[in-house]
C-alpha cells in the first residue's frame, strides 16, 4: 500500500513539473521515486527472507552435515556423512514441498561440472577415460560444429553451469543441479560467474571425493523387470 501511495505521489509531482516547468516538482518527484524504490527493495528483502526461511526450515527436517541451497529455492543438494547418504530436494513451486531423492555414498557413480551442455571436469567410478555416461557416451570437451569464432566466444562466456550426476537409479539416472541459468551469456572473467564457478566446483570436489572414496565398492543388484 505504501509503496502505491508513493508511485502515485512520484507521477503527480512528475505531471506537475513537466506542467509548470518547476524544479521543485522535479526535485520532490526524484525524492519520491527513491523513497518509492527503496520500500519496494525492503518489501522484495522480506518475503525473500520469508521465503529462505521456510525453505531451510523445510530442509532441516532430512538429516545432513552440509547443503546447498539453489537461488531460486527449488532444489537443494544434501550431504549426510552420518550415513553417508546424499539427498536431492527438488520442488515445482516455491509452495510446494520437497520431494526427496535418497542414494547411498556407493550409489553415486558420476559426477561432471558442465557448461552450455560442455562437461569441463568429470569424475567417474573407475576412472575417467574421456566418456561419459552423463551425455550419453559422448567425449569430453567435444565440438560439434560452428564457426572457429562461435566457438572462441563460447569459452569465454557462458549462459548455463550445471553440476550433473549420475546416480543408482533405473527410473532416473541423471541427477542435474542448476548454479547457472540465464538467458544472456555472462562472461567467464566477471566476478559474479568466478563466485558461482567456485561453489559449483566446491560441490563437484566433494562428490568426486564420494566417489572416489566408494570406487571399489561393489553392490549386487538384481532387475527383476524392465520398465
Amino acid at each position: 500500500m505504501m509503496q502505491l501511495f508513493l508511485l502515485l505521489l512520484e507521477v503527480i509531482y512528475l505531471f506537475l513539473a513537466f506542467k509548470s516547468g518547476n524544479s521543485f516538482f522535479f526535485v520532490v518527484a526524484i525524492i519520491l521515486g527513491g523513497w518509492w524504490l527503496y520500500e519496494l527493495n525492503k518489501e522484495s528483502r522480506k518475503r525473500n527472507e520469508a521465503i529462505e526461511k521456510e525453505t531451510i526450515d523445510q530442509i532441516e527436517e532430512y538429516p545432513h552435515t552440509r547443503y546447498i541451497l539453489s537461488p531460486d529455492y527449488l532444489q537443494a543438494l544434501l550431504i549426510d556423512e552420518n550415513s553417508d547418504t546424499f539427498r536431492i530436494l527438488d520442488r515445482e513451486e516455491l509452495d510446494d514441498e520437497f520431494e526427496a531423492r535418497e542414494y547411498d555414498f556407493q550409489e553415486l557413480f558420476e559426477v561432471a561440472i558442465v557448461e552450455d551442455g560442455k562437461n569441463v571436469a568429470l569424475t567417474s567410478k573407475g576412472g575417467v577415460h574421456g566418456w561419459s555416461l552423463i551425455d550419453g557416451g559422448s567425449k569430453l570437451d567435444v565440438n560439434i560444429g560452428g564457426s572457429e569464432e562461435s566457438e572462441e566466444k563460447s569459452k569465454k562466456e557462458v549462459k548455463k553451469l550445471l553440476l550433473k550426476l549420475v546416480v543408482d537409479d533405473l527410473s532416473n539416472p541423471i541427477v542435474e543441479y542448476t548454479f547457472l541459468d540465464n538467458e544472456q551469456a555472462i562472461p567467464k572473467d566477471l566476478d559474479e560467474y568466478k563466485d558461482i564457478f567456485k561453489e559449483c566446483n566446491n560441490w563437484y570436489q566433494k562428490v568426486s571425493i564420494i566417489i572416489k572414496r566408494y570406487e571399489h565398492e561393489r553392490k549386487e543388484v538384481t532387475v527383476n523387470a524392465w520398465t
